[in-house]
């Protein structure tokens, strides 16, 4: 890619939005986090107040109570606990609802009675820290889990995401059409100044080369010898402006399309027997939509610019339908034309000696005029394909 590659703006361009696109599931994910962890703080918060009021209950109850205590307390938070469990040394003292295994646990200290009904009494460390008394509390859905908000918010930062990524991909879609169309004006700008100065050169020349050529014929008549060898060569280079000055008015200005239905398979094989060196015509049933005249002329065109690379081999037409096109292919084995694919195309480019550039430039010129185009390829194994695609017949 060069430094001047159209295409670089509309990577950027994709570029950038993916950047974006990241930045923003970036920061989506990092606000759920930030959710999820402010719900669990809440959570705890919200539990270890529950288990402090929960305490100082049982302590009051004392150990006998414990089960109606916990009972009691569940029936009066039921839109916030599920279960509640206290658990001792020895395993569960008391329990009320459900508690799961993933319930929060949450340490308390009950005071002297409870120490005493567990067994503790006397000295030594659980005097002094108190009994190893747990609560678990089972929240209800809802409390301390991870709000909705933190999912939406992370799935609203991945479909922003993937809605800019596919704003960007059309927008580089609508910018490359209009480059497309910016840069297929400019050619059609450029290929006209260039058909209407043509055009003039060649109205120009056509009368002074008529009288010349006349001259030439006049005196090939009259004289012999190498003096009429040279009136003839004269002549024969005439012949060969006026040909070229053909070209330059059929490309100029391309007489109008009659478009009808053509068999194509039918007209590749007249144009084919035309031909004094062997052509192959393998057609399967097509008809296209277009002025047989003009493709007649493009076929001719094409076999006579396939022929000049490939004198002695034989040369091969293909007819076939592509989806909505009508498709006729000339492949040839020579060494190709030496220019680019589409440069080939251009007015007066040409790598043969004795060309004038002007053939495939007509061929494009005719096709665009019949709403087709006219492309080359290099041909698998050596050698060139010449296609035209042409609208297809209605029916």
């Amino acid at each position: 890619m060069t430094a001047a590659d159209p295409r670089r703006p509309l990577i950027a361009l994709l570029v950038a939005a993916a950047l974006l696109a990241a930045a923003l599931v970036g920061v989506g994910m990092l606000a759920a986090a930030t959710l999820r962890q402010r719900d669990a703080l809440v959570r705890r918060g919200s539990l270890q107040q529950l288990a402090d009021e929960l305490a100082v209950e049982l302590r009051e109850r004392g150990p006998a109570q414990a089960d109606a205590g916990l009972a009691d307390f569940l029936d009066r938070h039921r839109g916030t606990l599920r279960g509640i469990e206290l658990r001792g040394p020895q395993g569960i003292v008391a329990r009320a609802g459900e508690v799961g295994p993933r319930a929060d646990e949450l340490p308390v200290a009950l005071g002297r009675d409870w120490r005493m009904s567990l067994g503790h009494v006397g000295g030594g460390p659980w005097r002094e820290r108190g009994t190893p008394l747990t609560l678990r509390l089972e929240p209800a859905a809802g409390l301390g889990s991870a709000s909705k908000l933190s999912a939406v918010v992370a799935g609203g930062s991945v479909v922003a995401a993937l809605g800019l990524i596919a704003a960007t991909l059309l927008a580089a879609r609508g910018l490359a059409q209009r480059e497309r169309h910016a840069a297929t004006e400019s050619e059609r700008r450029r290929l006209e100044a260039v058909a209407l100065a043509g055009a003039g050169l060649a109205h120009r020349v056509r009368n002074p080369l008529g009288a010349i050529k006349g001259t030439a014929q006049l005196l090939a008549d009259q004289l012999s010898g190498p003096q009429q060898e040279r009136a003839r060569r004269v002549i024969d280079a005439s012949e060969r402006i006026e040909a070229l000055i053909g070209q330059v008015l059929q490309f100029s200005r391309p007489p109008e399309p009659t478009p009808s239905a053509i068999e194509l398979g039918e007209l590749a094989r007249e144009v084919a027997a035309r031909c004094p060196k062997p052509v192959t015509v393998t057609a399967a049933p097509v008809q296209a939509w277009a002025d047989p005249e003009h493709v007649a002329s493009i076929l001719e065109e094409l076999l006579a610019n396939a022929r000049a690379f490939d004198a002695e081999g034989t040369l091969e037409v293909s007819v076939r339908r592509e989806r909505d096109r009508a498709v006729l292919e000339v492949a040839d084995r020579g060494p190709g034309p030496g220019l680019e694919p589409m440069q080939a195309f251009e007015p007066y480019a040409t790598s043969r000696p004795d060309g004038t550039g002007l053939g495939l430039a007509v061929v494009r010129s005719l096709a665009g005029a019949n709403g087709g185009d006219a492309t080359l390829a290099v041909r698998a194994g050596g050698g060139t394909v010449a296609r035209l695609r042409l609208p297809l017949a209605e029916g």
